[in-house]
């Protein structure tokens, strides 16, 4: 293909070193871009991005839920360990009221026991007192009886004598 002469290219492709050849198909170039672009944009960046859009809003939709799921975890978890909280401050109102429970009890029949070893010592100790005045009583009357006896042998012997 031979080259155009300078008369016939316009002075504007002259400067860029173009031929008027090249600049329809520059033109054409174009509208071929055009029409892909704007055929392209209808039948498949339309859906593409719609596709992608109702993707978008799926995903952050499922973001917020995680988020709202997250918080309602987060309530919870503070009302479980607040509810843990009190069941153990129950708990251990409970044992301490058990625990001051069995002392009052045990401190009573500590006390008891010892009312009744009291008595029962106070009993045994008036038993025997009792137990020594009867044998002082019986050791005095055989020391008696035993002195007459005596006293009536040895006045016998002196009056053999």
């Amino acid at each position: 293909m031979a080259q155009p002469s300078a008369e016939q290219t316009h002075p504007a492709l002259q400067m860029l070193h173009l031929t008027s050849e090249d600049a329809v198909m520059i033109l054409v170039g174009l509208a071929f871009i055009y029409l892909l672009y704007f055929t392209l944009s209808k039948k498949l960046f339309g859906p593409l991005l719609a596709h992608l859009e109702h993707r978008e809003g799926v995903t952050a939709g499922a973001v917020h839920t995680a988020d709202q799921m997250r918080q309602k975890g987060r309530a919870l978890r503070a009302r479980y360990d607040e509810g843990l909280f009190q069941a153990r401050l129950e708990a251990n109102r409970k044992k301490n009221e058990t625990l001051a429970d069995a002392k009052k009890i045990a401190t009573e029949t500590v006390g008891s026991a010892e009312a009744a070893a009291a008595q029962e010592l106070q009993a045994g100790r008036a038993a025997i007192a009792k137990q020594i005045q009867e044998a002082q009583g019986r050791i005095e009357s055989e020391a008696k009886d035993l002195a007459q006896k005596l006293a009536s042998t040895v006045d016998a012997q002196l009056a053999v004598h």
